[in-house]
């Protein structure tokens, strides 16, 4: 009976919880997605042709990045409408006075935002890639591309450019973005008028002042009159070729350790996409820590701190993390600190003080 009536307490108080967060989680996505909408109808409103159905197909697009960004908050805003609830109907004192201590309590309910993070990895990461390519694509149909011309494939990498002589797309097998050359290129010149296409293979590619300088070219196989070098225009500059097409939240956790590879072996920069895919990985663990921390700031003294300030110093508590979290990355990508560290610290920090304020209640 024990037993039963045990199960039923927790299944109570995990569904109550859950529910909570769900809520939270519909509210923020929605306003923020509407937020988007307003955002990208400001946008558009001097471009022709534009529908408000295309940018609200855009805007759903965006809707799993939004929700996968919005997660921690939600579990914020939920957790603490959760122990307000616990703290206002006095549950949370009828089950001190039975002998069920924070810690246990704490442990039941952090199934929840663990429950949440394995969602996140597993589930929603991927629905975020594949929307996210399709979002992509979308929007440079409307506000045209970046300049983000290079594209990675298995087959090496790839750049979009234009000269005097028409479209060029480029294929190399290695990018050196300090000298900014590419070693074995091959240049396929596509003459927009007639469709003829041109391919120019070389041993280097140097670009200088928006010219591409070829090294022993090969022009369809044949060498190119007498000369040792062939001098081709360019709308790309040097910094064009630090930057991929390929944003870290269009790539789910399984491609992306791959892509990494390839960026890699091609000589692409590739610490923004490790630190996203350790950040990835280390969101269970902040989400709870946000439970634990909001709970023990809510339940510390619970008899005389008002609830604003309850709520105010969690709210608090979880921007601060916030500014941690992004000066960690900051400092990760840029190559000042490990990325385990720059991407891990910050949720442990969090879950630590959580528990040691869990911790300073029970004694």
């Amino acid at each position: 009976m024990y037993l039963n009536f045990n199960q039923k307490l927790v299944s109570y108080f995990l569904l109550k919880l859950t529910k909570n967060i769900l809520f939270s989680w519909l509210i923020l996505t929605l306003l923020i997605s509407l937020f988007d909408l307003i955002d990208l109808n400001n946008k558009t409103r001097l471009k022709e042709n534009i529908s408000i159905d295309s940018l609200f197909l855009l805007t759903i697009q965006n809707l799993p990045l939004r929700a996968d960004e919005l997660l921690f908050y939600s579990i914020l805003f939920g957790s603490v409408f959760y122990y307000l609830e616990l703290r206002k109907s006095q549950e949370f004192l009828i089950l001190r006075t039975n002998g069920v201590s924070l810690w246990r309590a704490f442990f039941t309910i952090s199934i929840v935002p663990l429950i949440f993070g394995l969602f996140s990895i597993f589930i929603l990461n991927p629905i975020v890639s594949f929307s996210q390519k399709i979002y992509n694509i979308n929007y440079e149909t409307i506000f045209g591309k970046g300049n983000y011309s290079i594209s990675i494939s298995n087959q090496g990498l790839w750049l979009r450019d234009r000269s005097n002589l028409g479209e060029i797309i480029i294929n190399g097998t290695f990018l050196d973005t300090e000298r900014a050359r590419i070693q074995k290129p091959v240049f396929f010149l596509i003459n927009s008028d007639t469709q003829y296409t041109k391919r120019i293979n070389a041993d280097w590619a140097y670009l200088d002042n928006y010219i591409w300088r070829l090294e022993n070219p090969m022009v369809n196989g044949e060498k190119f009159n007498s000369s040792t070098t062939l001098n081709i225009k360019s709308v790309l500059n040097k910094s064009d070729l630090k930057y991929t097409s390929n944003t870290p939240h269009s790539l789910s956790f399984f491609e992306i350790t791959k892509f990494i590879k390839v960026l890699d072996s091609t000589g692409l920069p590739s610490l923004g996409y490790k630190v996203y895919f350790h950040k990835i990985f280390s969101q269970p663990l902040s989400f709870i820590g946000i439970i634990a921390l909001s709970g023990a700031i809510i339940f510390m003294n619970f008899s005389r701190l008002a609830p604003v300030k309850a709520v105010s110093y969690t709210i608090i508590g979880s921007f601060l993390y916030y500014f941690i979290q992004r000066l960690f990355i900051a400092l990760g990508t840029s190559e000042q600190m490990p990325i385990i560290l720059a991407t891990w610290l910050p949720s442990v920090i969090l879950l630590g003080l959580g528990l040691f304020l869990i911790s300073f209640i029970e004694e």
